[in-house]
């Protein structure tokens, strides 16, 4: 008999009840025929990878097996990360763009975009709206009520 998997699920199997329903051989064949099929469509050691190396296939759209599309998955996205992560850096170093165009970025220092907070006690931050800077306190007033308020 034909197996419905993959193209359907076979749902039209009947419950068995023990010494009620005659069991015959085409219910375990039915049974066996659809292990089968979807044995064949996973493929075989589904759980082991594929290690990482080969080749990703942007070409293909129906895979012989779950295996072989789980494989070319970890192939894409080995390639992935390898052309898109730059090698490189150091500790501490940050990926920064290098112009507009797509991919186009290095390792570099970071950019100190905050003035150093060494002797700034009792100062507060500030902008001019480009730069930052600390400014002095203004004494004679409660920064907690002014926050609270």
């Amino acid at each position: 008999m034909a197996t419905y998997y993959p193209s359907t699920i076979k749902n039209d199997f009947s419950t068995k009840v023990n010494f009620v329903t005659t069991v015959e051989a085409a219910d375990v064949n039915d049974l066996q025929n659809e292990v089968t099929a979807v044995e064949s469509y996973l493929g075989t050691n589904i759980n082991v990878g594929s290690g990482w190396i080969g080749v990703f296939d942007t070409v293909t759209s129906n895979w012989p097996t779950l295996k072989a599309r789980l494989t070319n998955i970890e192939y894409g996205l080995y390639d992935a990360y390898i052309a898109k992560a730059p090698a490189g850096g150091t500790t501490g170093q940050v990926l920064a763009k290098n112009s507009n165009s797509d991919y186009d970025y290095s390792w570099t220092a970071p950019g100190s975009s905050l003035p150093s907070q060494t002797g700034q006690a009792g100062n507060y931050l500030t902008t001019n709206g480009t730069t930052a800077s600390w400014a002095p306190s203004q004494g004679g007033f409660n920064s907690f009520l002014l926050i609270g308020a």
